[in-house]
């Protein structure tokens, strides 16, 4: 469990990283813009497609840290006072449906990328896959975040597992 663990953790550091330099990016673009169209008086055209491709992305791979780290809305409190084997089945169940979500996610996901391949930005005049593959891309680090949670929920014993500060 713990090279699983470490591996996960690193991703989840690497991931974090991404989405604050892509959250000072789009800050960045969003001043720019700005900008040039009150000051200079001259719209620039590709930085609100951008911050717009740089927010699916940050919504992907944040979902996955923010699954990681427990902050998505939950109702613990129901899980939290059932005893010992319906509590392990609840959060097993609860997990397990996360997991396959996500795996339909990046199935259907890379099957999406493929067919908009062909077609490109208007204004960056880059492919759409580089954009619709956020969703295939973070629901696979979400797969992997919910596999790790699941052996982490299989296995700790009972007494320490708690809905919400997995």
């Amino acid at each position: 469990m713990k090279p699983i663990e470490k591996i996960c953790d690193w991703i989840e550091r690497i991931l974090s990283v991404l989405c604050v330099i892509g959250f000072i990016a789009m800050f960045v673009l969003g001043v720019a813009t700005v900008y040039f169209r009150f000051i200079v008086e001259s719209s620039l055209a590709f930085p609100e497609e951008l911050i717009r491709y740089i927010f699916v992305w940050l919504t992907a791979l944040g979902s996955a840290v923010a699954f990681r780290r427990n902050a998505h809305a939950a109702i613990g409190v129901i899980v939290d006072n059932l005893p010992g084997l319906a509590k392990r089945i609840g959060l097993l169940t609860a997990t397990s449906a996360t997991a396959l979500f996500a795996g339909i996610l990046v199935y259907h996901g890379f099957q999406m990328v493929k067919r908009v391949f062909p077609q490109i930005s208007p204004a960056l005049e880059i492919s759409m896959a580089s954009v619709y593959s956020a969703v295939p891309v973070g629901a696979a680090f979400l797969l992997l975040f919910a596999i790790e949670l699941l052996m982490r929920q299989a296995t700790v014993p009972a007494s320490e597992l708690v809905a919400d500060s997995q």
